[in-house]
C-alpha cells in the first residue's frame, strides 16, 4: 500500500513538473537569477567586503610621539575579552606628557613594588623617599627631551604592568590628570555590521553615567605648519556606583574606508556601499581622568586630547590602509 502511494505520488510530481505553469515559473526564476547575477557583475556590486590587512600593526607605533611617551606595556587581552571585542588587532596604552609629569612619574617608579602598590604612601620610609628624590633629581637635570625620555625608560626597565599601572593611577590623582592619556585603537575589516563597543554603552555598563555629550571639531596641528579639522564625539562621565571614582572624559572617532567620521551609523553606511569591494574601519578612543565634569575641566580635557592627536595622528594613520592606493592596486598580503 505504502509502495503504491509512493509510486503514485511520484507520478503526480512528474506530471506536475511538465505542466506549462510550472515550466513558466521555473523559466522566470531562472531568467531572473541570470539577470540579477549579470546586473551585479555589470554594476560591480559587492555584498560582502574583502578584508584589508593593516600595513603595520598598532604595536609598531613608537613609544614617543611629540611630548607624549608610552609608559604601559602592550599587554594582550585574555581570549574571552578578545572574543567580545571582536578583533585581535588592537592596543590599549597609557601615555604621560614627559615635560610636565616625567619628574613625578620617575619618582613613583623608583619605589619598590610593595611600596608602590601599597594602599597608602603617605609615610614613606627613608630608603624609599631617598630613591624617589634621587630619581626626580636625575630627571630634572636632563637638558633635553631625549635625556628625559632616557631617564623614564631607565626606571621602566624590569617593571611589570601592575607597577606601571599603579604609578599611572597615582600620577592621575596627584594633580596630573591632564598629563596622562589612555589610548585605545581597534581595527576591523571584511565586515558589514553594526559598530560595537562605543563608550556611549560601554562606560554605562561599567557603572558610569554621561554628564555631557558634544561633537566638537578639533583643529589639529598638521605637517608643514598647517592644520587638520577633525570632528569627534566627546562625552564626560560621572561615577554612578557611589564609590567616588574619578570622573572621566572620553573622545572617539572612526576611520572608515579612507575617511574620518564620529558617527557609528555613518561607519555602517560607508561599509554598506555596494560599489566598494573592500571594507575596514578603525576606532580611535582617548580617555582622560578629570577632577570634575564642570565646563572648565571638560574644556581642558578636550584641549589635551586634541594635542595628543596632533602628536599621534600621523603614526596612527600609518597603521591604516592607504585608501587611494588600495582602490588602484588592491591590498597587499
Amino acid at each position: 500500500m505504502n509502495s503504491t502511494l509512493t509510486r503514485s505520488s511520484r507520478r503526480n510530481i512528474s506530471r506536475g513538473m511538465v505542466q506549462p505553469a510550472f515550466l513558466l515559473v521555473s523559466g522566470i526564476l531562472l531568467v531572473s537569477a541570470i539577470a540579477f547575477n549579470g546586473f551585479v557583475w555589470n554594476m560591480k556590486l559587492h555584498f560582502k567586503k574583502e578584508a584589508v590587512p593593516q600595513p603595520r600593526g598598532f604595536r609598531e607605533m613608537p613609544p614617543v610621539m611629540g611630548h607624549w611617551m608610552q609608559v604601559s606595556m602592550d599587554d594582550k587581552l585574555d581570549k574571552e575579552t578578545e572574543d567580545v571585542l571582536g578583533t585581535e588587532n588592537y592596543i590599549y596604552r597609557d601615555y604621560i606628557r614627559v615635560d610636565r609629569a616625567g619628574a613625578d612619574f620617575v619618582a613613583l617608579m623608583a619605589l619598590k613594588s610593595e611600596v608602590l602598590n601599597s594602599p597608602s604612601m603617605v609615610d614613606l620610609d627613608p630608603d624609599s623617599q631617598h630613591a624617589a628624590d634621587e630619581a626626580r633629581a636625575k630627571f630634572n637635570s636632563a637638558s633635553s627631551q631625549a635625556e628625559e625620555v632616557a631617564v623614564v625608560s631607565a626606571v621602566l626597565k624590569g617593571r611589570n604592568s601592575t607597577d606601571r599601572k599603579s604609578a599611572v593611577s597615582r600620577l592621575e590623582v596627584r594633580n596630573h590628570s591632564g598629563d596622562v592619556m589612555h589610548l585605545g585603537l581597534t581595527y576591523y575589516t571584511g565586515l558589514v555590521d553594526t559598530v560595537a563597543h562605543i563608550p556611549d554603552r560601554c562606560y554605562i555598563a561599567d557603572g558610569y553615567e554621561p554628564n555631557s555629550y558634544t561633537i566638537p571639531t578639533w583643529t589639529l596641528a598638521a605637517g608643514g605648519g598647517g592644520t587638520f579639522p577633525l570632528q569627534v564625539r566627546l562625552i564626560s562621565f560621572d561615577d554612578a556606583t557611589g564609590n567616588n571614582r574619578i570622573s572621566k572624559c572620553v573622545a572617539y572617532v572612526f576611520h572608515a574606508n579612507g575617511q574620518y567620521t564620529s558617527d557609528p551609523l555613518e561607519v555602517r553606511r560607508i561599509l554598506e556601499d555596494l560599489q566598494e569591494k573592500y571594507g575596514y574601519y578603525a576606532k580611535i578612543e582617548l580617555m582622560e581622568m578629570v577632577p570634575s565634569v564642570n565646563d572648565a575641566d571638560v574644556a581642558n580635557a578636550s584641549s589635551t586630547m586634541a594635542d595628543f592627536l596632533s602628536c599621534s595622528r600621523g603614526e596612527i594613520e600609518s597603521c591604516l590602509p592607504n585608501w587611494n592606493a588600495l582602490k588602484r592596486i588592491g591590498p597587499k598580503d
